[in-house]
């Protein structure tokens, strides 16, 4: 038998009063670092639209989580608590940098597994882009 990870995230991004929701099911990589970071990562796919690159979400021990894409397009959010951070976002319609600003972190990540959710605004100039949410549920499950 095998042990191996796997992840449900909701996404949800409002714009106005109309709000999007997707879900994906995935395999992923899930182990605390050095740092005591609690690390997620997975491959994009086209259901996403970011098919190859690869995704990690961090979340440190003092509340902080990072997003991080690599590969074709490049990424790097920080949703932090009390404090906006400006970003580098890249897409397949070019790159910018925006506002991150957290409204509210929910992590209870443990060796198990567990769940970490978060809510966040993206801005560009002061302007708001989208207010997003982000719901992971991390589970381990034997292969037979």
């Amino acid at each position: 038998m095998k042990e191996q990870w796997v992840m449900t995230l909701t996404s949800v991004q409002r714009e106005g009063d109309e709000a999007t929701e997707s879900t994906l099911d995935t395999e992923i990589s899930y182990y605390k670092d050095q740092n005591g970071d609690r690390v997620i990562e997975y491959e994009e796919t086209e259901a996403t639209g970011m098919e190859g690159s690869q995704m990690q979400l961090r979340y440190a021990p003092d509340g902080m989580v990072s997003v991080i894409r690599s590969g074709t397009f490049q990424t790097h959010l920080v949703v932090q608590k009390g404090a906006k951070h400006f970003c580098h976002y890249e897409t397949p319609f070019g790159e910018f940098a925006v506002g991150v600003l957290a409204k509210w972190i929910r992590c209870d990540l443990t060796d198990e597994g567990g769940s970490l959710s978060f809510r966040y605004t993206v801005d560009a100039n002061a302007t708001l882009l989208s207010d997003n949410e982000i719901r992971t549920e991390i589970r381990k499950v034997t292969i037979h």
